[in-house]
Order: C-alpha cells, then sequence, then structure tokens
C-alpha cells in the first residue's frame, strides 16, 4: 500500500505553528475503539477536542463492520460512514481518505494549520505508522489515540505532536504528557533494535525505521 509521500515536504518546526483554530478532520475506526454505550461520537469528539483549546472545523469520518451512528447523528447527516469488516482495507481506505484530506487542505500547511486526529490501532503490512509521522513532519498536527494497555513490540504508535489513551478520551480528555509519551516511543524502539540485534544489515535497516519513534523537538 502506497500514499502521497509527505516523508519530502519542506516544513517549519510544527511548535511555531498555532493550530488551534485550525480545521480538524477525525478519522475513527469504531471496530478497534467502539463507541461507549450512552455515548455520542460528536459528543466525545466535540468535548475532547474544545477541551484542548482546538476551536476549528471538525469533520469525522468513521469506519466499522456496522454502522455506529445514532438515529440523532444519521438524521443530522454530517458524519461519513465507511463500512468495512476487515481490518487491513479499514486502515487502507482510512489513509486513503486522510491523505486525500490533507492533499485538499489550503497549502503550504505551516500558514494554513491543519489537524487530523485518529483513533485506529496499527495492522502489520501497512504503512500506518510511516505514514502518520511524515504527515505530522509535513506541519499537519496529528493526533492519536493508543489502545490502554499498548504494548511496545505492537510497535502501534507513531511519533506525533499529541497521544491519547483511549480511557482519557472517555473520561477526562488529558492527553498523555509529552514525557510518558517518548517513553512509550523509545520503548518501542529498544523493542524494535532488538529484534535485530544479530545482523548488522537489518540493525541498519531497524534503525532507519526507529527513525519513526523520536518526537518533533523544538
Amino acid at each position: 500500500m502506497s500514499f502521497v509521500d509527505f516523508s519530502s515536504v519542506d516544513f517549519s518546526d510544527p511548535f511555531d505553528t498555532d493550530f488551534s483554530a485550525g480545521k480538524i478532520g477525525v478519522f475513527w475506526d469504531v471496530n478497534d475503539f467502539p463507541v461507549p454505550e450512552g455515548r455520542g461520537i460528536h459528543e466525545i469528539v466535540e468535548s475532547v477536542l474544545r477541551g484542548n483549546e482546538y476551536s476549528g472545523d471538525i469533520s469525522i469520518t468513521v469506519y466499522g463492520e456496522k454502522n455506529p451512528l445514532s438515529a440523532e447523528e444519521a438524521a443530522k447527516g454530517d458524519i461519513t460512514f465507511v463500512q468495512k469488516s476487515d481490518k487491513y482495507w479499514r486502515v487502507n481506505d482510512m489513509l486513503l481518505d486522510i491523505a486525500m484530506w490533507a492533499v485538499n487542505s489550503p497549502f503550504p500547511p505551516d500558514s494554513n494549520p491543519a489537524n487530523v486526529m485518529i483513533l485506529a490501532r496499527n495492522k502489520e503490512k501497512t504503512d500506518f505508522v510511516s505514514f502518520l509521522k511524515n504527515l505530522n513532519n509535513a506541519n499537519f498536527n496529528v493526533l492519536v489515540v493508543v489502545p490502554d494497555d499498548v504494548k511496545p513490540e505492537e510497535l502501534n504508535v507513531p511519533a506525533v505532536n499529541v497521544a491519547w489513551y483511549w480511557k482519557s478520551i472517555q473520561e477526562d480528555g488529558k492527553p498523555i504528557p509529552q514525557e510518558d509519551f517518548q517513553d512509550l516511543l523509545d520503548k518501542q524502539r529498544v523493542h524494535l533494535l532488538s529484534l535485530y540485534e544479530d545482523d548488522e544489515d537489518d540493525v541498519a535497516v531497524a534503525q532507519g525505521v526507529c527513525d519513526e519513534c523520536a518526537l518533533p523537538t523544538s
């Protein structure tokens, strides 16, 4: 699977850009992160984003095997639902939609701040982690939600600006502190390198992959 390559885009330091008023594209896999009973998709998304001072227009695309929209949400017609039962194709469709969303955003992104929020788990043999890292490097503000029980060996976490644990999305909406997030990425990096420690060529390959495991620096 290959997508629009954002890795060579010339970008300014993401921390120099105020993203708070920029538009927000939300892409949510409800098989990975089911909507809690009694809660609404709009309610959760707006509570978290507004609570963290993001004031821009929000668009939401939801992916899953079954339509999770309430009758009220469906009637409003402002959430797009993409029905896919297979995880690989949900990731595939989501990344293609994110790429199109980014390509259709005003350019350059540092002058037209835009935020992308992803609620989905990684899938092996996809570009999920590297794509989101490259998008973040292209000065889109990438926000991710990770499982509460995420493990370094799952290689599930791209190095982006902001991350939440799923339980926080449902509760207080507070992001993972930067120090704790970097610690998670460091453990992921150590695990990846350990897989190739007996082969120098493989270590070099793994080291390149591990460049994805570092937060942007100011």
